[in-house]
């Protein structure tokens, strides 16, 4: 992370802002993890709603949480001013996706002034052990005027 410039004194506290302020964050039930320059974790405990008819998490909620993971990621580097959108994003899903809860770690590999590529990886956990649920890549815009 020694390689990205930290663009905000407030870089932390415009992450969990950013978070509290997202009604799909509340809707799915996710918890704000760690929170670093360039990497940003999101927990998403198991719940009747974010499954789905197999009994495992459903992919379109591993989706969602990796691309959230990753914008905020990249968030954690902007200017004041600045926010971020999703401008493309691929998905790898790796094993069926099952555990207590999820957990994506979204991780800024580079950061531009305007596009950052950004990984998240997935992982499902069941009585404190990981295993790989999905990875993605994710190229983000920094966009000016999307501050809270």
């Amino acid at each position: 992370m020694s390689d990205f410039v930290v663009r905000s004194p407030r870089w932390e506290e415009r992450v969990r802002m950013s978070f509290a302020s997202q009604p799909l964050m509340a809707h799915l039930g996710c918890l704000l993890g760690e929170v670093k320059p360039g990497e940003v974790e999101i927990i998403l405990p198991q719940s009747p709603g974010v499954m789905q008819q197999h009994g495992y998490f459903h992919g379109g909620v591993i989706s969602s949480i990796g691309d959230v993971s990753a914008g905020w990621s990249a968030l954690s580097l902007m200017e004041e001013g600045f926010g971020v959108l999703t401008v493309e994003f691929k998905i790898n899903f790796l094993n069926p996706g099952v555990g207590e809860k999820l957990v994506a770690r979204g991780r800024v590999l580079k950061s531009g002034r305007t596009l950052l590529t950004v990984q998240s990886d997935i992982v499902g956990v069941q009585d404190g052990i990981e295993r790989p649920v999905a990875t993605g890549l994710f190229t983000m815009i920094a966009k000016e005027g999307l501050e809270l």
